[in-house]
């Protein structure tokens, strides 16, 4: 059977996505932001896992650790800006501006693992 993780992870993307803002709009709670965020997360391991380079490093006896780490990175640095912008957008507070910190770091910390592991990879 082909690798379908990455349809199975958009499936519930959508599913939690669109519970989301059934809570959010319909029902006005707050819940709503929350679920958003386990959404989000779900999007972006659907888009790693549907990589054939992250597949590949993920079908590796070492590479499965690191395309681990990878994808913490970038579901860390996905929740981070979500968050942010909860806080700037659906509620007015300015401190989520310092959400950038981890925002910008988790994605520049993706960014060298995925060029340390995909683009250059040791030999």
């Amino acid at each position: 059977m082909k690798d379908r993780k990455n349809i199975v992870f958009l499936a519930i993307g959508v599913l939690l996505s669109a519970v989301s803002k059934l809570l959010q709009f319909v029902y006005q709670s707050t819940v709503g932001d929350l679920i958003v965020l386990a959404a989000a997360v779900f999007f972006v391991l659907a888009i790693l896992h549907s990589l054939t380079a992250f597949k590949a490093l993920y079908h590796t006896a070492q590479g499965a650790r690191q395309a681990n780490m990878m994808a913490t990175l970038a579901c860390s640095a996905v929740v981070s800006f979500q968050i942010m912008m909860i806080l700037i957008i659906g509620n007015n507070n300015w401190l989520g501006l310092l959400l950038l910190v981890p925002f910008v770091a988790m994605g520049a910390l993706f960014g060298f693992k995925w060029f340390q592991n995909i683009v250059r990879p040791k030999s």
